[in-house]
């Protein structure tokens, strides 16, 4: 049997071609893929030897199809396939308009077999909590909970998930879909939608459904930005049964762990093979499809309901400047800060916001928002010329660290990109999000902005020293306006560094004070630095300066950690402390702890050179000793609390940074306190179910 492939994309790289090639063999397959990159990547990964761009062109040499493109051109591919009488198996989402898809399908003759990639139907477990409630055991009135969520990561290679202008929703859509099919497929059609979600004008990354039927109801919780239990639990009739999202054959029912079915055991390197078996033997008539296409039009069905049932949000705009109605790029807006940055602009200010995206999953957060998304790499020109091109205002926030090549071409290197392109389409305002790093390893009492620059080794803080020598020197001689802003230790909301990762220290007990948190806090809440940064966007003697930013609250670390114990009812004081000089119990700890990583490496290099003429020797020898040296290790690391030199220089000084510059200057006063700050990191906190 002959299989044309439509899609080279990350579904078909990690499912599709290796289960065809297993079921049809590689001299039976086709690729259709558009993208010639895309394309020759796949064939040379595959040794495809039947690659070309327009499917089209083979529809009537193979004998059936697998459609797995982005689902906005469904429909037309859909209809082809049809109109050549060729079975289809479609990706999911089935289509973005279902109107258009019940009127191509009406176009279906003589019983075409049809289906729908509703993979996770195939799971065993699955099919089998789906025959228990279809046999009464959780009786009449079944309850089903799904929480689903994780932070993106899927490689889509054209970013469509994210893209407004190509599909009906965002999480639901995309990857809510397999969990809404279950719930559908075991209680029947809804007679009661509830709906809500965190979409502000663009994709929701975040939902929440309670449906109710005539059997039951179920709750549904999905999420692309955060961890969720993962967890589908059926209850009912005094019996439950949990089931874990991406487990396929285990389940537990009533406290006791289940296999559904031993002898087909699926993991994720072989359910793509029985999906394709499945369709190939529906199509000689051996089985029953999986996902009959009408299954899969009633899921999206059901999500275009929910869309309907969702009230519109009502936002205040609380603007700084004049931004309304003025185009705005800006780089780095799928990161912590220009997420932030993007989603003020657009709600607060009203601006027309563009968005650089180099990393498709980690646009989950910034998505939500009705913004411009374009694709590029800041190391490229022309990506850099294309998002800045008609724009009034940028603001560059990209900066990342990695080695010392990719650190200095993305700050350096991306800094001269956007302001070439900058003074090429005569932009009238050009912000470069810097950092306090630029100022050294250590903070000195009263440092202002205009303290030296000074180079400490570090690779992400070198890079930032030369992007800002680089930032200044061209605005100063093209005459581009343009001004730096040197945030600290930014946190709140999305700040995985000085926010989520203190919350899962103290969770897991790893969180150690320094100097018993005496050291001076001078972080600065994300809305304080985008405060200034929009100042800095607009405000005439912002011009050629550099600003540092905290949130000028004289206070100590360990006032400051104290509010993210209280969020977890722990007491702050219950911590461990490093001391700024180590005393005779923990100099011997370090001793004990060198000599044990020696005894480790030393045993681990004995087992290598034994393992293959001697295994015995080389297990009870070296590696049963090896782990109980790695047992002490452990023992010895919980008893001693380290940090780098560089986190033990942020957290022991005593002094605070001056910011009168910016107060006098431009009269810059922050607007949310330490306070109020932590109210909202709570609150997002508790939502993101970090707490």
């Amino acid at each position: 049997m002959k299989l044309l492939i439509i899609g080279g994309g990350a579904v078909s790289e990690s499912t599709h071609i290796p289960a065809a090639i297993k079921v049809v063999g590689l001299e039976n397959i086709f690729l259709a893929e558009p993208n010639l990159v895309q394309s020759e990547k796949i064939a040379k990964k595959f040794g495809l030897q039947n690659c070309l761009a327009d499917y089209k062109q083979v529809l009537d040499k193979v004998d059936a199809v697998i459609v797995a493109t982005p689902p906005h051109i469904h429909n037309a591919i859909l209809s082809s396939c049809i109109g050549a009488n060729r079975p289809v198996l479609c990706e999911k989402p089935l289509s973005s308009d279902t109107s258009e898809t019940r009127v191509i399908l009406s176009e279906s003759k003589n019983g075409l077999l049809l289906g729908i990639c509703h993979t996770y139907r195939l799971f065993s477990n699955r099919l089998k909590v789906r025959d228990l409630i279809r046999n009464g055991y959780f009786g009449n009135h079944v309850n089903i909970d799904i929480q689903e969520g994780f932070p993106s990561g899927w490689p889509t290679v054209s970013g469509y998930c994210f893209r407004k202008d190509l599909v009906l929703g965002g999480v639901l859509f995309d990857a809510g879909i397999h969990s809404l099919d279950f719930i559908l497929w075991c209680l029947g059609a809804p007679k009661k939608i509830e709906y809500n979600d965190d979409e502000m004008g663009g994709l929701e990354s975040n939902a929440n459904i309670n449906l109710k039927f005539e059997s039951g109801e179920a709750y549904f919780r999905i999420s692309r930005t955060c961890e969720l239990s993962n967890k589908i639990i059926v209850s009912g009739n005094g019996n439950t049964a949990v089931l874990d999202i991406f487990e396929m054959n285990e389940f537990s029912l009533n406290g006791e762990i289940v296999v559904a079915n031993p002898e087909r055991m699926l993991d994720w390197t072989n359910v793509g093979e029985f999906q394709t078996m499945n369709f190939i033997e529906a199509i000689q008539k051996k089985a029953e499809l999986t996902c009959p296409i009408e299954d899969g039009l009633r899921v999206v069905e059901v999500i275009e309901q929910c869309y309907k049932h969702k009230s519109a949000k009502v936002f205040e705009p609380d603007p700084i400047g004049d931004y309304k109605n003025k185009k705005v790029l800006v780089t780095g807006g799928t990161g912590f800060i220009g997420s932030r940055l993007a989603e003020r602009l657009l709600i607060d200010e009203e601006a027309e916001v563009r968005v650089m995206v180099h990393n498709w999953p980690k646009a989950a957060w910034v998505s939500r928002l009705g913004v411009d998304l374009v694709k590029g790499d800041i190391t490229s020109y022309e990506d850099v010329e294309k998002a800045v091109e008609g724009c009034e205002i940028v603001f560059h926030c990209v900066g990342v660290g990695g080695t010392r090549e990719q650190a200095m071409k993305i700050n350096v290197q991306g800094t001269e990109n956007v302001l070439k392109a900058c003074k090429k389409h005569n932009v009238k305002r050009v912000v470069y999000l810097s950092s306090v790093v630029v100022h050294g390893d250590k903070i000195t009492d009263g440092m202002t902005a205009e303290a030296p620059l000074i180079s400490y080794g570090e690779t992400y803080a070198d890079a930032k020293i030369e992007a800002e020598k680089l930032f200044h020197d061209y605005t100063k001689k093209e005459g581009l306006n343009g001004s730096v802003v040197r945030p600290t230790y930014v946190w709140g909301p999305l700040s995985e560094w000085y926010s989520v990762e203190y919350i899962k220290q103290m969770k897991k007990d790893t969180f150690y004070l320094v100097d018993n948190g005496k050291g001076s806090f001078n972080g600065v809440y994300v809305d304080n630095v985008v405060d200034l940064t929009l100042i800095c966007g607009i405000h005439p003697k912002a011009v050629g300066e550099s600003f540092l930013i905290t949130d000028d609250e004289q206070m100590i670390w360990k006032d400051f950690f104290s509010y993210y114990a209280e969020m977890l009812n722990l007491d702050i004081d219950s911590f461990q402390s490093i001391p700024l000089e180590d005393g005779i119990y923990r100099k011997v700890l370090k001793y004990i702890k060198n000599k044990l990583i020696e005894g480790i490496s030393y045993l681990w290099d004995l087992n290598v050179k034994t393992e293959e003429k001697n295994p015995t020797l080389a297990k009870w020898g070296y590696r049963a000793p090896r782990k109980l040296l790695k047992m002490g290790l452990i023992w010895v690391q919980k008893r001693l609390p380290e940090k780098s030199p560089a986190e033990m220089a942020i957290y022991n000084y005593i002094g605070f940074i001056d910011i009168l510059k910016v107060k006098n200057l431009l009269g810059y006063n922050p607007r949310f306190s330490v306070k109020s700050g932590m109210e909202k990191t709570q609150e997002w906190l508790a939502d993101q179910n970090y707490l």
